[in-house]
């Protein structure tokens, strides 16, 4: 996509917009960004699997956004159903992203602060009535599924670009979580699905978490995956006071499924990215990621 058609666009369709500025932001996966003014931004999505995200958001958020204590994406602007080009359009959320060694420039108070916002979030998110917005029933078989077929897709598509050892503790890391029950004994929910410093905007005039972004990951499933960019970013002292602010239930291995599995098995999504983009970079540091996981399985 290029800027200079997209500004036309909306111009033409939003004369409020004509004075105002435009700049691109097209470091994401799925979407080009375009903000305007610097205080709206516009999504154009890249993919018919964007295009289909962004209806679901347009479905979901506005229901969402009372459920939960801090800002998410509200849209005010969005293309119709017969145009070619498919956006959405809101206001930007003011913050910078909480990355960790800003969390640990705040004092004790402030992050006890950020833990419950966060954990009002996870509790607001994972209390959305999944019967509004999806149509066949959620199971958690479904999740093992899941997890069965990706393990098959690795196979497929990463396990050339892995060493024979890191072949072999890929499928013992996702046979021993398929195959134990108490993992998928728990409730599904809605989740975020890509909670990460980038997403959470910390205010650090007010000093409080402003807002939540980036819902295009979102979808249907175990609410402890929501955890685990919390763990990863912050470690699992953090992790555990966000659960204390939880209000959801938990099982007893809800923890359990997040150092065990999940976060030794994220890596994954990065490592399929850098091989759709032949990105050798990349593709090296998701492989050092899991490298390192499946050098420390005897401790």
């Amino acid at each position: 996509m290029q800027l200079e058609p997209l500004r036309k666009l909306l111009q033409d369709r939003y004369p409020e917009l004509r004075n105002e500025t435009f700049r691109v932001d097209d470091t994401g996966w799925s979407n080009f960004v375009v903000i305007v003014g610097e205080k709206m931004i516009f999504r154009f999505p890249k993919t018919e699997e964007a295009k289909a995200i962004i209806s679901r958001e347009m479905q979901i958020l506005p229901l969402l956004g009372p459920m939960v204590p801090v800002a998410i994406p509200q849209f005010v602007y969005s293309s119709t159903q017969t145009d070619d080009i498919k956006y959405v359009g809101y206001p930007m959320i003011y913050g910078k992203p909480l990355f960790r060694e800003e969390m640990s420039g705040l004092s004790d108070k402030e992050q006890e602060q950020v833990a419950k916002a966060i954990g009002g979030f996870l509790s607001g998110l994972h209390s959305y009535p999944l019967e509004k917005s999806f149509d066949k029933a959620i199971d958690p078989a479904l999740t093992k599924a899941f997890y069965e077929n990706l393990l098959k897709r690795i196979e497929r598509k990463a396990f050339s670009y892995m060493p024979l050892e890191l072949q072999q503790w890929t499928r013992q890391t996702f046979q021993a979580f398929v195959a134990n029950p108490d993992y998928f004994a728990f409730k599904p929910a809605l989740l975020h699905n890509d909670l990460k410093p980038e997403h959470l905007l910390y205010d650090f005039e007010k000093r409080r978490l402003n807002g939540i972004i980036d819902f295009g990951a979102m979808g249907v499933g175990d609410p402890a995956y929501d955890f685990v960019g919390i763990y990863r970013a912050y470690g699992a002292a953090f992790a555990h006071k966000v659960l204390s602010y939880y209000t959801r239930e938990t099982d007893p291995v809800f923890f359990d499924r997040i150092t065990s599995f999940y976060v030794k098995t994220i890596s994954f999504w990065t490592l399929f990215y850098g091989i759709d983009c032949q990105n050798q970079k990349l593709i090296q540091y998701a492989l050092g990621k899991l490298q390192a996981f499946a050098r420390a399985k005897g401790t």
